[in-house]
């Protein structure tokens, strides 16, 4: 009698193959999604990166120069009619430096029209400005022309030049400049809301990552260990290399993304708000400088440009005090202020300067007028540039921080774009030379 042996049950070689396609399958979806969490990642931070690196940061902190270019041209407006006919060749380096002030505030305003096309409020403000500049410039040509008209010596000139002045320097205090500072503030607006917008998409999509990592992992693993028990071999190599590749992909992609993190609040915070702030000291502080001419040039506003002196000191460097004088006595090196969140030698130094430099500017209010006009020209200048150089430092070197935050960041996503897609893909090839000898079994 002859025994006949049944084929193999073929719905049994449907639910081997099925499995390991299912399997593999789920392992190349969850791959995918890695892929696509990480990239999207590193889109967000890239789009950010971009935003406060190269776009909207730069062109804000040029915005934040505008205040103290025209606060610079006030002053030199103020110096040229204080100074008298035996100073010509002064006068005639103040109205270069005007003119240089000038065509910097023609760019400042260009990159800031720029920013601002996708916000008309902003558009406007821009063009309320290059249009009060020019009033402004008509102005004071007006008072420059006077005063050479009068040929007087060093001192406070005749009654109708200051009274041009006054119409010029009262448009530049009470519209231009707080117009201006506002832009600022509109403009960085744009920085911080891509700042927060990018913590908060950095959390998720690193969330995101480690999830589908970890998803993807499992798969790998459970595809190894089935075929394992199925096919009783021990170790499928393809599989081990393209799980050894999901393991790096997802601890690289993690880590790419937290530097990336990491590198923009370093630029945000070490660089760009650094920089602003001093920026907006260095400014204050060329408009308290500016107050001190006024001083000098308009007796009918003595007492005003004395009271400005000290509100913007206060701003720079606040003390408690009732008057300039009490103010200047009492300056100390525990300061708060834009300059309060200085530490260490940063902080001594720039005290240093500062307070050199409000002493000198005490000394020259007890002083009868040429000889206050000798001292301003002269050791009151001095220490006012001996301040404003150590500021004009401390925002290079971190403005050179926020730039080194950017190329680290910078290099972070290229590294991430050139071997994160590579890598996920070969894990996927890998997968399918991994099952593909098993399913032909099957065939």
């Amino acid at each position: 009698m002859t025994v006949t042996v049944p084929p193999p049950p073929v719905r049994r070689k449907r639910s081997v193959s099925g499995r390991v396609r299912t399997l593999a399958g789920l392992s190349l979806v969850t791959l995918a999604l890695l892929l696509a969490a990480i990239l999207a990642g590193a889109a967000s931070t890239g789009a950010s990166l971009r935003t406060i690196g190269h776009d909207a940061g730069p062109q804000v902190l040029a915005t934040a120069g505008l205040y103290r270019q025209m606060s610079e041209m006030d002053a030199l407006v103020a110096e040229t009619l204080l100074l008298g006919r035996e100073y010509g060749p002064q006068q005639q380096a103040d109205l270069t430096s005007y003119d240089q002030r000038r065509l910097e505030i023609s760019e400042s305003l260009l990159k800031a029209y720029r920013l601002a096309l996708d916000d008309p409020v902003e558009q406007r403000t821009v063009e309320s400005l290059i249009e009060g500049l020019g009033r402004y410039e008509r102005l004071a040509a007006q008072a420059r022309l006077l005063d050479t008209q009068s040929g007087h010596t060093a001192g406070q000139p005749p009654d109708n030049v200051v009274e041009a002045y006054q119409k010029a320097t009262d448009l530049m205090h009470r519209e231009l400049l707080p117009q201006a500072y506002n832009l600022t503030l509109e403009t960085g607006t744009i920085v911080r809301r891509a700042h927060d917008a990018e913590r908060s998409a950095t959390s998720l999509a690193s969330f995101a990552v480690v999830v589908t990592g970890l998803l993807a992992l499992a798969c790998l693993l459970g595809l190894q260990v089935y075929l394992t028990r199925r096919f009783r071999r021990i170790l499928a190599p393809a599989l081990v290399v393209a799980t050894v590749l999901t393991a790096a992909g997802l601890l690289t992609g993690t880590t790419l993304l937290n530097l990336q993190g990491e590198a923009l609040e370093e630029a945000k915070r070490r660089g760009f708000d650094s920089v602003l702030t001093l920026t907006r000291a260095r400014a204050i502080s060329m408009s308290m400088h500016g107050d001190e001419s006024r001083y000098l040039l308009d007796r009918f506003r003595k007492d005003t440009y004395e009271h400005t002196f000290l509100d913007k000191s206060l701003t720079v460097a606040a003390v408690e005090s009732t008057s300039l004088p009490d103010y200047q006595s009492k300056l100390h090196v525990d300061f708060e202020g834009l300059l309060g969140g200085l530490t260490g030698d940063d902080r001594n130094r720039l005290f240093a300067a500062y307070q050199k430099f409000q002493q000198a500017d005490a000394r020259m209010r007890t002083m009868p007028g040429e000889a206050a006009i000798k001292f301003w020209d002269g050791e009151l200048t001095e220490a006012y540039e001996g301040y404003d150089k150590v500021l004009e430092e401390l925002v290079r070197r971190h403005e050179s921080d926020f730039e080194r935050a950017i190329d680290n960041g910078d290099g972070a996503l290229e590294t991430l774009w050139r071997w994160i897609p590579a890598g996920l893909a070969a894990g996927a090839l890998l997968v399918l030379a991994g099952v593909w000898p098993r399913l032909r079994e099957y065939r």
